[in-house]
């Protein structure tokens, strides 16, 4: 089956609850990001919730990259 949407796929398909737990939302040098936090104690981006489009192509914070918040 083909699915076409605009939707994200996390809409289409949720993860489980307890997945979605390990996420939240910060501010990091003035941009809204969503991250989740790994073994570590290191954050991982997951998603880049800004309206500037210079953000979307800093590659500090390409979903992925690896963040301090200390």
């Amino acid at each position: 089956m083909i699915l076409y949407t605009t939707m994200p796929l996390e809409l289409v398909y949720p993860i489980e609850e307890s997945e979605f737990a390990k996420r939240k939302t910060v501010n990091y040098d003035g941009i809204s990001l969503i991250v989740e936090q790994d073994e570590n104690q290191a954050y991982r981006v997951i998603q880049v919730l800004s309206t500037n489009p210079e953000h979307f192509l800093d590659v500090r914070f390409q979903p992925g990259a690896k963040i301090s918040l200390s």
